[in-house]
C-alpha cells in the first residue's frame, strides 16, 4: 500500500491531464477532491498500522497547525489553511514512512522513479507526442487560471520552453523535461529528493538500483536545464562524506545563517529584475523586509499567494512567525542522528528545503515532491530502520608469563596457584 499511495502522489496530476486531454475538462475542484483522497487513502492506512510513541513529533505538528489555523482562520475572517494543508502532507507522509520496511522504501522509491523515466523518455524521443498525451498547458489553463501567455505553440507549459539568455546545459535541444508532472519546476524538484535517498540509501542498495535512481537524476538534470538542481545535487553528493561529520545544531542554524548571508550578498550584488542568482534572493530578501509585523502574527495570510517565488514569505505570511518557528524545528529535529545514513538524510533534506525556500519558492510544499520527501524522512526516523552495525570488537586479555590467557574483566589467580613465586607475585 505505500508503494501504490507514494505513486499516486506523484502522479496524480499527470493522470488527472490525460483525463482533461481525452475527456471532460476538468477544474482546481477535482484535482483538490484527488489530492484529498490520496491524503485520506494515507490517513487510513496510518491507522490501520496503529499509532506509535514514535508518532508524537509528526502528530504534534499536525495538532499545532490545526490549531494555528483555527486561529488563523478568526483573525482573519475565514477559512486559512494553505499552511494546514501543507503540513498534512508533510505529517501524513513522515507516519507513512514511518511504517515502512527496508524492501518497501526501496519499491517505493524504483517503482517512482521508473515511472518517471518511462515517461521522461517518450518526453525526450517525440515531444509532440507527449504534449499530445497530456496537453500540460490545457490542464494548468482548466484547473490554474493560466493566461495565453504561458502557452506554447504545441501545448506545453509555457515555462519549459525557457526564454532567450537562460541557463542551459546545451546537451538537448528539446524543451525542459517535466515528464509526470507535466511541469519543469516539479521535476527538478523531484531529482534533488531522489539524489537526497541516493546519498542517504547508497551503502544500503544494490547496484542496479545505484544505476537507475543515480542515472536519472543525471539525466534529469541535464535535460530539465535546472541551475538550482544542479548545484543541490553537487552539494548532496558532497554531502555523503561531509554531512555524517555535521552536528545536529548547525542543521538547525543553517536556514538563520543562509539567510544572512544571502542580506549580505543581496547588498553587495545590488538590485535586480532579472531571472538570476542576484535576481531570486534580492526578491527574497526585499519581501522579508517589507514584513509588517501584521503578517508576522498571521494577520495577512492571503497574501500568501504573492510569494510564489519568496518561500521564506510564504510560510510566514501563510502560518505566521509561531508556524515558520514550528516547521523550522521539525525539520531539523525530526530525523535521528543515531547513523551516517539518518544524517546524510537529515542534513540533505534540510539544505535541499532551506535553499529553495530562499530561492525558488514554494513548489517544495507540493504533494508531486513532499510526498516522496517525507516519505524517506518517515523511513529514517522509524525504530524499524536499524543503523548498520559495527563489527564486534574482540574482547582484551590479560596475558601471564605461565601461557595461560584470561579475558580482561577475569581476575587473573594468585601466582603462587600458577607456579610462581612470592616474588614473581610482588613483581607483578
Amino acid at each position: 500500500m505505500p508503494v501504490l499511495l507514494t505513486v499516486a502522489a506523484l502522479s496524480f496530476n499527470g493522470v488527472l491531464a490525460i483525463v482533461n486531454a481525452h475527456g471532460p475538462s476538468l477544474t482546481i475542484t477535482q484535482v483538490a477532491l484527488a489530492e484529498f483522497g490520496i491524503l485520506a487513502a494515507v490517513a487510513l492506512s496510518v491507522i490501520a498500522f496503529g499509532l506509535r510513541v514514535e508518532d508524537t513529533p509528526p502528530v504534534g505538528l499536525g495538532v499545532a497547525f490545526l490549531l494555528l489555523a483555527i486561529g488563523l482562520s478568526f483573525a482573519n475572517g475565514g477559512f486559512a489553511i494553505e499552511a494546514l494543508r501543507n503540513v498534512t502532507i508533510i505529517v501524513l507522509f513522515t507516519m507513512l514512512g514511518m511504517r515502512c520496511n527496508m524492501p518497501t522504501i526501496r519499491a517505493a522509491f524504483v517503482a517512482g522513479v521508473g515511472l518517471v523515466v518511462a515517461v521522461m523518455l517518450m518526453e525526450i524521443a517525440s515531444t509532440e507526442l507527449y504534449a499530445k498525451i497530456f496537453s500540460p498547458f490545457s490542464y494548468y489553463q482548466n484547473t490554474r487560471g493560466l493566461g495565453d501567455v504561458d502557452q506554447s505553440d504545441i501545448g506545453l507549459f509555457g515555462n519549459a520552453l525557457g526564454f532567450e539568455g537562460r541557463f542551459s546545459f546545451g546537451l538537448f535541444t528539446t524543451p525542459r523535461t517535466s515528464s509526470i508532472f507535466i511541469e519543469q519546476t516539479s521535476m527538478a524538484n523531484f531529482a534533488s529528493v531522489v539524489a537526497i535517498y541516493v546519498v542517504a540509501m547508497w551503502d544500503r542498495i544494490g547496484w542496479a538500483e545505484r544505476a537507475l535512481t543515480a542515472g536519472f537524476v543525471l539525466l534529469a538534470l541535464l535535460s530539465n536545464n535546472t541551475r538550482l538542481g544542479s548545484t543541490l545535487a553537487v552539494l548532496t553528493l558532497a554531502g555523503y562524506w561531509l554531512y555524517p561529520r555535521l552536528p545536529r545544531a548547525g542543521l538547525l542554524l543553517f536556514p538563520l545563517v543562509l539567510l544572512g548571508l544571502a542580506t549580505a550578498l543581496s547588498a553587495h550584488l545590488g538590485p535586480s529584475k532579472e531571472d538570476d542568482l542576484a535576481g531570486r534572493i534580492g526578491l527574497s530578501v526585499d519581501f522579508l523586509a517589507k514584513t509588517d509585523m501584521a503578517a508576522v502574527l498571521g494577520g495577512r495570510v492571503w497574501e500568501a499567494g504573492r510569494f510564489v517565488d519568496s518561500g521564506y514569505s510564504y510560510v510566514l505570511y501563510s502560518s505566521s512567525l509561531a508556524g515558520a518557528i514550528l516547521l523550522w524545528l521539525y525539520v531539523g529535529l525530526v530525523i535521528p542522528f543515531r547513523s551516517p545514513e539518518q544524517r546524510r538524510c537529515a542534513w540533505a533534506t534540510g539544505v535541499f528545503l532551506f535553499v529553495n525556500l530562499l530561492i525558488a519558492g514554494n513548489a517544495v510544499f507540493s504533494t508531486k515532491v513532499s510526498a516522496m520527501m517525507w516519505l524517506l524522512a518517515g523511513f529514517m526516523r522509524a525504530g524499524s530502520f536499524a543503523p548498520a552495525a559495527a563489527p564486534p570488537k574482540p574482547r582484551a586479555v590479560r596475558r601471564f608469563g605461565t601461557g595461560f590467557s584470561f579475558p580482561a574483566h577475569v581476575r587473573a589467580p594468585s601466582p603462587l596457584l600458577t607456579g610462581g613465586s612470592m616474588q614473581d607475585g610482588l613483581r607483578r
